[in-house]
């Protein structure tokens, strides 16, 4: 009796630590985590029958490698390509036991070298096919573009080339019980020191500069600490972008 129960009891963690994701058409699914202690983000887009189409990147600002591959209820396919050359083929799943995660073998080709990546799921957001960030107007290479140049300005300290991309007036809280308003660049470079300090720095510095979260109110850099968006005059021919909120 006690071998029947344990069986039926192994059935059913078995159940439940293989519950699959309920993933939806026409959405990014964004993974962040580690493989051989390097934070990569691994992103993908679901459509029909199970394909996917995506990409990752590590926190070092490479270019992004292209991913395909499907997914069948729990179980995640894919193969890596850049320069139109497989790079990599990743095989794992997806859990939703105690959170949603993602764990890949991912094997190297052709050094056929293995790792493990686990990740958890960071973000859902929508968009399409061929343009992740659909609320602005411009490519997806030109929103990433500026993006990298936000982190090269803050990194060099640039404040001459942010003042000029900031959307004015901004209100930034630089503690609990204070906020200052900056209504020119003139105000900026003066309150500059104020509202990029070390660990704010620090903190934007190892962001990711792909696959960001997006939503009407714009696009998310390095957890809400900055968002961006088109400037006033934007087109999609010539898009323009501005630094709209700043979160010390």
């Amino acid at each position: 009796m006690k071998k029947i129960f344990l069986v039926a009891y192994l059935l059913v963690q078995s159940s439940v630590l293989s519950f699959s994701l309920d993933l939806e058409l026409n959405q990014w699914y964004d993974f962040t985590g580690k493989m051989d202690n390097k934070s990569i983000q691994l992103s993908f887009y679901t459509l029909k029958s199970g394909k996917l189409i995506g990409s990752f990147c590590s926190l070092t600002n490479e270019p992004k490698v292209l991913l395909s591959g499907n997914v069948r209820g729990n179980e995640i396919y894919l193969t890596a390509s850049l320069n139109g050359k497989i790079t990599d083929e990743l095989i794992g799943k997806i859990f939703t036991d105690d959170q949603d995660r993602l764990e890949l073998d991912w094997r190297k080709i052709p050094s056929d070298k293995k790792s493990i990546y686990k990740a958890v799921l960071s973000s859902v957001t929508s968009g399409t096919e061929s343009k992740r960030y659909s609320h602005v107007l411009g490519s997806d290479a030109a929103v990433e573009q500026f993006v990298s140049d936000v982190k090269k300005a803050i990194s060099k300290g640039d404040k001459i080339w942010l003042a000029a991309n900031l959307f004015y007036p901004l209100r930034v809280r630089i503690s609990e019980k204070s906020s200052i308003e900056l209504k020119n660049k003139n105000q900026f470079l003066l309150q500059y020191d104020k509202i990029f300090t070390t660990a704010f720095k620090s903190a934007l510095n190892n962001t990711f500069s792909h696959n960001l979260f997006n939503n009407y109110q714009g696009i998310m850099i390095g957890d809400g600490k900055l968002w961006m968006n088109n400037a006033v005059n934007a087109s999609e021919a010539k898009p323009m972008f501005q630094i709209i909120s700043i979160n010390p």
